[in-house]
């Protein structure tokens, strides 16, 4: 059932994002709902890879709305597995201390997104 989460949840944040412009902290907090129930840093890393997956996809169908699809495969090449990383991060200190790695996984997001996306 996580598995489905991650594969909607780019679809539920991106109305979120309208009303809070700060993707870092919006997706990480809502990645870290679903990545404390992870069993380990390899499922987290893999609930983070759907997530990213189904963002891509999500870019994709706008990207068609717009007939310029030039963003996407970088976007699939260097942000899914970012997310796939962040998601692992929430979980670097496992399940008890997940709030341990949820700054880190957010400063990571946020360092993505000024260096290497813009």
């Amino acid at each position: 059932m996580p598995e489905v989460l991650m594969a909607v949840l780019p679809m539920i944040l991106w109305f979120v994002e309208r009303l809070l412009p700060f993707p870092a902290v919006v997706e990480e907090a809502a990645k870290a709902l679903v990545v404390v129930r992870a069993d380990s840093r390899r499922q987290a890393f893999f609930w983070g890879l759907i997530f990213g997956l189904s963002e891509a996809f999500l870019f994709l169908v706008n990207a068609n709305l717009l007939a310029d699809l030039s963003g996407f495969w970088r976007r699939l090449a260097l942000t899914v597995p970012m997310h796939g990383v962040t998601a692992g991060l929430i979980m670097l200190w496992g399940k008890r201390y997940w709030w341990l790695g949820l700054p880190v996984a957010m400063l990571t997001h946020a360092w993505f997104n000024l260096r290497i996306a813009s």
